[in-house]
Parts: structure tokens; sequence; C-alpha cells
């Protein structure tokens, strides 16, 4: 039996891109053999879309971090390799081979995430058109694969949009869903964590380019909460030192408060600065009164 590799999507609000998603992996020189689409309600998923044994839907709550529980828990050690994409992601056509590769060639990785050409998220978002088109290009300009003849960085936390994870190593662990909704630093936390179990790595073997829609994305005001209040919420539990917690709350904050001020100075000039300043500034407050939890940005 030939390897099996499953690909799973958590998606939200946004059917249009996961049709263009689903299209994408069709053309993949190593098709999946199982497609899982993880959403919260019916009208997530594309009137056009067929379903069978290969491509299957599951429902229930929203929330990034579940909604990948959700897909993940019923293949655990049935799969050789799990890919997780964001909806809003436009991988590379040799994207699922050369990860499966890859993987094969370095037992001691167990996850993987590839190299991000364009990111939305870090700018105003891209129009659907543009993601294939850059893709495109740079899978035309693409040199011939070896798993050892590339950029490899270690200890590089995992980009949840693009990653790929060996099966059986990591089928202990979940995604924490105590980071609710956008679930802000939720890969962040896996890495660290899947760490304890092998190489966590970033190549450059592997690309795609991040939309970054922002339909379907939480209120700025949330994620200004989140922004604070995950960080020191991985602190505690242990998975960020003081520094690195610090250094993601300081940074979150000054950007915000610059952006407020003079929005052409930061990346991503659309954002709502000020609503993410104000939940950061929420969530200040709560860690100075003790009654912070990441759960909390449901109810702003």
């Amino acid at each position: 039996m030939r390897p099996c590799i499953a690909v799973i999507i958590p998606t939200k609000g946004r059917p249009l891109e996961l049709a263009n998603l689903l299209a994408t992996l069709e053309l993949q020189t190593r098709r999946p053999d199982k497609i899982i689409i993880s959403a919260s309600e019916p009208s997530d998923i594309p009137e056009m879309i067929d379903l069978n044994d290969r491509v299957q839907v599951v429902l229930g709550s929203p929330g990034l971090p579940a909604q990948r529980n959700r897909a993940w828990a019923p293949i655990k050690g049935t799969v050789d390799t799990t890919i997780f994409f964001d909806d809003d992601f436009i991988p590379s056509r040799f994207w699922i081979e050369r990860a499966h590769a890859f993987l094969a060639a370095h037992p001691s990785v167990v996850c993987l995430t590839g190299r991000v050409i364009i990111d939305g998220v870090r700018l105003t978002g891209l129009d659907l058109a543009e993601g294939p088109s850059c893709v495109k290009d740079a899978d035309l300009s693409a040199k011939p694969f070896s798993a050892t003849d590339c950029v490899i960085l270690d200890n590089e936390p995992p980009y949840g949009c693009n990653m790929a994870i060996r099966g059986g190593i990591l089928d202990h662990l979940t995604f924490d869903e105590r980071l609710v909704l956008y679930g802000w630093l939720e890969d962040r936390d896996f890495g660290i964590r899947a760490s304890a179990a092998g190489r966590i790595v970033w190549t450059d073997a592997l690309w795609g380019v991040h939309l970054g829609t922002k339909q379907g994305r939480q209120s700025e005001l949330r994620f200004g909460y989140s922004q604070v209040v995950n960080p020191w919420y991985l602190m505690k539990k242990g998975v960020l030192t003081p520094y690195q917690a610090g250094h993601n709350i300081f940074r979150g904050l000054v950007g915000n408060a610059i952006g407020s001020v003079f929005p052409n100075l930061i990346l991503n000039p659309r954002a709502d600065r000020p609503g993410r300043l104000k939940g950061n500034l929420i969530g200040m407050k709560d860690i100075l009164l003790g009654s912070w939890a990441p759960e909390k940005v449901i109810h702003l």
C-alpha cells in the first residue's frame, strides 16, 4: 500500500478561498489520500464540492485549535503524514510530494513548515487571483528537489498556515483549545511542545502564498486582547520564557501604539490599530488584576 497522506483544512466563512485551495490540491504532483475540512457550519462549505470517502467534512464549534483537533483525532495512527493548510493558503504544486519526501529523508524531523513567499496577513491581504499567480511563477523557476540540498533551519516553530507532521510520533499532542477563536500563537505553542519528540524545522524546499483574507477573522479588539493574554498564558504554562512572552507583548503594544498615531509607518496600514491597542490595554488590565484568561476574548 502507498503511504497515506492527509490534508486538514480548518475553515470558517471563506467558501471561495476553500474552493480555490481544494482546486489547487487536485493539481499537486502527489495528491493527498484524505482531505478533511473542519468547518463550523454548512455555509462554510462551497456547494460544488464533491464529498466522498476521500474528501470529508467535520462540523463543530468554531475556533482554530478546536477545529484542528476535531479533524486530526480520528486519523491519528492511520496516516504517515498529516498536513495542515489554512483555507487561504496557496501551496506550491510540489508541496505535498516534497513534504512527504523530506520527512522520509530526515527521520529525526517531526514537524516542518515551508517558506511563505508573500504573507497577506502582514500586509493588507491579497486578492484571490494574486496568490496562484505568485506560486506559479515560483514553481516554474524551482530547482530540482533534493531533501539534503536545501536550506533547513532548526528549532523554527511552524507557521500554522502550512505545516506537516510526521504520523505516530506526535499523536499524543493536541492543539491547545484554551487559545480560542483565531488561536493566536497556537502554532508556536504546538511546535515548541513537539520539539520534545524531535526536530522542528523550516525549509525553503516548500513554499506558498498566504492570502491573509480578512473575512472570517476575529475583531481587532479581540485580536489585541489575545496579543497580550495568550503569551502570558503560554509563559505561565511553561512553553514560553518570560523574555519570549514579554517580547511578544511589547512588540504588539508598541506596534499598535505607533500604528494608531502614524498608521503609514507600520505594515498593514489598514489594520484597526486603535482597536488592537484597546484590546492590548484590556489584556494588561486583566493581568494586573489577576482576572486574565485566554477564553475571556470571546466576551469582548
